[in-house]
């Protein structure tokens, strides 16, 4: 098992103007295709699925075979949101008695919930590009006017 750095996609590469075909010629490549949510996914799950998919589609790093890694994150993305929200509306902490009668505050459950999704997101928005420091490794090849240029 190789203990490097991992390997930049085909398409990233020739993005960035370092691919080379007697180097990256035999590496596998799939065609651009337009993954789809399993049925059974949230509403969160899938609203992130589809903008996500879409705007990976527009800019030609995804394909059907990462649909489990969209899916992935989509799911990671709905337990961060079903946790945030329920730290908005009960706060970070709550009250327990002790054995001494005593009030104690404590962590609510849903904050290392929402923090273990947050770990999960992290791990995985950079394999797509979703980062600004995964995405300065690449070149554009046309001018961008604004944010919508790079997700369309």
């Amino acid at each position: 098992m190789s203990t490097g750095r991992k390997r930049k996609p085909t398409e990233m590469l020739k993005a960035s103007g370092t691919y080379r075909d007697d180097r990256h010629a035999n590496k596998m490549t799939l065609p651009l295709g337009s993954p789809t949510p399993r049925a059974s996914v949230g509403d969160i799950s899938r609203d992130a699925y589809e903008f996500i998919a879409s705007r990976l589609m527009g800019v030609g790093v995804v394909s059907e075979i990462d649909t489990f890694a969209l899916q992935m994150f989509s799911d990671a993305w709905e337990d961060y949101i079903a946790a945030r929200e329920v730290i908005r509306r009960d706060g970070p902490t709550y009250a327990t008695t002790t054995n001494t009668g005593d009030t104690m505050w404590r962590p609510r459950p849903e904050l290392a919930m929402m923090n273990n999704a947050w770990d999960r997101l992290k791990k995985i928005i950079p394999e797509f590009g979703m980062t600004p420091s995964s995405r300065a490794k690449i070149d554009a090849k046309d001018e961008v006017q604004d944010i919508d240029d790079l997700l369309l």
